[in-house]
């Protein structure tokens, strides 16, 4: 889900969410054989299920992700907006090649443990993200592993294991660059799973990335199969943001008019009550001397560096966002990010397609405005806490 995270691996200062176009590896060598697992529990009653998910439900999720480079962690943010999120993804897990789920991020259960009880539900977050060596999501990784039913089921029974031991709500998958010939293997993985979280009444939400026409054979997106992920899932994270971004010259991260377009297709494939819009709360400032290489900051950082070299904010008119430009040691710099305004229009495209919720890519980057003046409205966990 995250074009800005690839980078992290290799730098501290380049942060991105990763692309289409990540370096590829050498396929791995030959897995070993995969690793047991024990049987999978039986059904429980739905109560954890029913609280978030049905066509009357509207959800705030937001994704928590450790300290990328300069940008803190989402820690400060999660805690001081607990109680207006419904579900919190913790960006903390990937797996191997024979389905065996690798910690990959400070793990902190007791974090975890507060967000529940400020009533939000808690998601474990499984990526693909290369952990060593090149950057970027591994789809290699992917292959390996949706390709084969026993490191699927692996994988699978691996999920609910986590879920049930350390009482996670749910599951949130963000496998990335699945290749396109994986595309009914990963529908086929996106439905096991499914089964088998709702036999112990957890959620299962999976990401997926932004298009607005089915090419099945495109690098990106062609692998998901909207149709066939709505179908099973029972939420669909539509990631509709890196319009622009890493790889790309300069542009809008999310421009209004690209997101409604994404919005309208994803519909006519997805049932809209299992639909999650993501909501880009980050900024890109392109240089001409890295121009498909941004800078990744947040909200904050965007309006000091305005500020920093006395430039004015103004609002893109076609696209309904704001940016800037300036130049500093000779080079010219634009910057397109999101604040109160721009996602306020993004939130209305939300309300207006009756979908099932927002979620915030990524907690503790975000226009502290949001919180009081959008988010507020949107969520029903908040009516949960006022009831209290």
């Amino acid at each position: 889900m995250k074009r800005f995270l690839t980078l992290l691996a290799s730098s501290a200062l380049v942060l991105s969410l990763s692309l289409a176009g990540c370096t590829n590896v050498q396929p791995p060598a030959a897995p070993e054989a995969p690793e047991q697992t024990t049987q999978l529990p039986e059904a429980e009653a739905g109560a954890t299920r029913d609280s978030v998910l049905g066509p009357e439900k509207r959800v705030v999720m937001g994704f928590y992700t450790d300290q990328e480079g300069p940008v803190p962690s989402s820690k400060e943010s999660t805690l001081k907006n607990a109680k207006l999120l419904d579900e919190v993804a913790f960006f903390w897990y990937s797996f191997d090649a024979n389905g065996k789920v690798i910690p990959t991020g400070d793990i902190d259960l007791k974090l975890k443990d507060q967000v529940q009880k400020n009533g939000s539900k808690a998601y474990a977050l499984v990526h693909n993200m290369k952990l060593k060596g090149t950057v970027g999501f591994d789809e290699n990784l992917a292959h390996s592993m949706l390709s084969n039913p026993g490191k699927r089921s692996n994988l699978v029974a691996n999920l609910v294991n986590l879920t049930t031991k350390d009482n996670w709500d749910g599951i949130s998958i963000d496998i990335e660059k699945t290749p396109p010939g994986d595309r009914d293997n990963f529908s086929a993985f996106v439905a096991e799973l499914k089964k088998a979280l709702q036999a112990k009444d957890k959620v299962l939400n999976i990401s997926i990335p932004a298009k607005f026409a089915d090419y099945p054979s495109d690098l990106w997106s062609g692998a998901y199969d909207y149709a066939a992920i709505g179908k099973s899932a029972d939420q669909i994270i539509l990631m509709t943001y890196d319009e622009h971004g890493l790889g790309t010259t300069q542009g809008p991260v999310a421009s209004e008019g690209w997101v409604d377009r994404v919005i309208k297709f994803a519909v006519g494939k997805i049932p809209k009550e299992k639909i999650v819009m993501g909501l880009p709360v980050y900024s890109f400032d392109w240089g001409t001397n890295k121009p498909t290489m941004p800078d990744y900051l947040s909200y904050a950082q965007t309006v000091e560096r305005a500020k920093k070299h006395g430039v004015e904010i103004h609002t893109d008119p076609n696209a309904k966002v704001p940016q800037f430009t300036y130049t500093a040691n000779g080079i010219r710099h634009e910057v397109y990010f999101e604040n109160i305004a721009s996602l306020r229009a993004k939130m209305d495209d939300a309300l207006k397609y009756k979908l099932h919720g927002v979620a915030v890519w990524r907690l503790g980057m975000e226009d502290p405005q949001i919180w009081e003046q959008l988010l507020k409205t949107y969520g029903t966990n908040k009516e949960t806490q006022e009831k209290k």
